[in-house]
């Protein structure tokens, strides 16, 4: 064997090491598409989060509840149908290209494509506002200070890790 193939190979080896160290890690930190909004929920359904905000077993079952409703709702407005979300992103892109490629640039045309694909994202922005003034009113004033200071924390923490 050659010097260069038993280097290659030993690139190789060790770039698959890396992927596989790499993937183990994602895994263990709860999958790639762990998503900071969910945070709050499985922090206040936890044991650990009642605990710390000494929650009744009565605000518990408010809370759950608050959580699946949001999850309806999300859920809902989301669509269950991921070929045809697909296809909506599909469309929408094609209809900027088509913009963009057009020998005029078409204010209106631009703005209405804006205006529809933040719609959405207000829509859920909305249901997240509305699930946490829901989330405020079952804790009592001692349990949203304790809160809000360890909503405060971890916003840090979550910052400290993207960057």
């Amino acid at each position: 064997m050659t010097k260069v193939n038993t280097l290659s190979k030993l690139v190789l080896i060790c770039g698959l090491a890396t992927a596989t160290l790499g993937a183990g890690s994602v895994l263990a930190k709860g999958g790639m598409h762990d998503k900071q909004g969910h945070s709050q929920a499985r922090f206040l359904l936890s044991e650990r989060g009642a605990d710390k905000l000494d929650l009744t077993q009565e605000q518990q079952t408010k809370l759950e509840a608050i959580f699946e409703a949001q999850k309806t709702q999300m859920k809902a407005l989301r669509g269950d149908d991921k070929e045809a979300r697909k296809a909506q992103r599909k469309a929408q892109k094609e209809k900027m290209d088509a913009l963009l490629s057009a020998p005029t640039f078409d204010e209106n045309a631009a703005k209405e494509l804006l205006a529809a694909r933040h719609e959405k994202g207000t829509e859920f922005g909305l249901i997240k506002l509305k699930t946490q003034h829901q989330v405020m009113q079952v804790l009592n004033a001692e349990q949203q200070e304790k809160f809000a200071k360890m909503q405060k924390r971890m916003g840090k923490k979550h910052r400290k890790q993207r960057d």
